[in-house]
């Protein structure tokens, strides 16, 4: 009956594979050929891992060695063990206070460097502060970047406010990409005049390939909001079920069996939430009922987001574990596969908002059926 379900949304197949290799665990901390998978809402990486590193959660902290690359999503992350490869990490709250061997790409609101980075530096952020040695060369962007360490190779940096500390250094070339090149300086001790180019700032999307006026986002800052946003979605996902573990097998089920009628159920809801409002707003005396309306409209939708995402995760595990999952991992990955497999298509032009919405109310559907079911459905 899945099949069904996955009929709805045929275009999400291509991205099966990924969870073959997952099953059968039963830990949020997984070691598979020296690579370690984590997950959940607090995570603590306090055990060395010999391969890569993948974590995801509200606040991720890496307090052991890493013998390879470490890839982190989340709000709050913060290295504290040495990364022997490369680190890629998006959040709003980046620290690097431990060295990393190999390159580091870096993205979120916050991100502090205090520690060396042994390759390239790729950072983004509205605040940037780079205060250790780069090995490499540095691609820097923000609405504040503030430089005290020493750069080793070639760096550029686009931002609104520049800041050289006491410490900072470019030993290659330095481009600068501000407001008002003619109003910019760079101290003696930075680096020599003639390997300083500053430039404008709209000079930057064609150097990079990316937007940047001064407030428009990077696109590490856009790729940044790609991540946690697929990260938030996984985890309320996975809270929700947690908490009602029994009951959201019994809506996946019913998700499965009747995509189109839940499809329809959701239409017909949030139509009646929004028409309702509307409707009450004619009598004049009832104006004040259509933005709570309209709010209410809204948060349903956004739960039947959520848990549409989820459902389709579990639709895809289900065409490869030929199984309902029950471990803690395979409703994790059920979890972070819907959120990122539903974002992707998202990101399809005109196509992408329908597929969105439709998978929101269809999840919104599964909600109503049950609200409305007397009967459990069981497995």
């Amino acid at each position: 009956m899945h099949r069904k379900f996955l009929a709805l949304f045929a275009a999400v197949a291509m991205s099966l594979p990924a969870t073959a290799q997952v099953a059968g665990q039963d830990e949020a901390d997984t070691v598979f050929g020296g690579d370690r998978y984590l997950a959940g809402t607090t995570v603590m990486a306090a055990e060395p891992t010999d391969g890569d590193l993948f974590a995801a959660g509200e606040r991720i902290t890496v307090a052991a060695p890493v013998g390879g690359s470490t890839h982190i999503a989340g709000r709050r992350l913060r290295i504290e063990a040495p990364i022997g490869g490369a680190l890629y990490a998006v959040g709003y709250a980046v620290r690097v206070d431990a060295p990393v061997a190999g390159a580091a790409t870096l993205a979120g609101a916050e991100v502090m460097i205090s520690d060396q980075i042994g390759g390239n530096l790729r950072a983004s952020g509205r605040e940037v502060s780079v205060e250790a040695p780069v090995m490499g060369s540095a691609i820097l962007a923000g609405a504040e970047v503030v430089l005290s360490g020493a750069i080793s190779g070639d760096a550029a940096i686009a931002a609104e406010t520049i800041l050289f500390e006491d410490g900072a250094s470019v030993a290659g070339q330095l481009r600068l990409y501000v407001d008002d090149p003619d109003a910019f300086a760079v101290p003696a001790s930075v680096a020599a005049a003639e390997r300083i180019e500053i430039l404008d700032a709209n000079e930057f999307e064609r150097e990079y390939g990316d937007t940047w006026d001064g407030y428009g986002p990077s696109f590490l800052s856009r790729l940044a909001r790609f991540v946690i946003g697929v990260v938030v979605v996984a985890v309320i996902a996975l809270l929700v079920v947690l908490a009602m573990p029994v009951r959201m097998a019994e809506m996946r089920q019913q998700a499965w069996a009747h995509p189109w009628r839940s499809l329809w159920s959701g239409i017909l809801g949030l139509s009646t939430i929004i028409g309702f409002g509307v409707v009450a707003a004619l009598t004049v005396i009832g104006i004040p009922l259509l933005p709570a309306a309209l709010l209410v409209g809204a948060v349903a939708g956004l739960g039947g987001y959520i848990l549409g995402t989820y459902f389709l995760g579990g639709a895809l595990w289900q065409v490869v574990a030929q199984a309902p999952p029950q471990a803690l991992m395979q409703k994790t990955m059920i979890a972070a596969l819907g959120a990122l497999v539903a974002a992707l298509i998202g990101l399809i032009p005109y196509l992408g908002w329908l597929f969105m919405l439709a998978l929101a109310l269809a999840g919104l559907g599964v909600i109503l059926g049950k609200l409305r079911s007397r009967q459990p459905v069981s497995y």
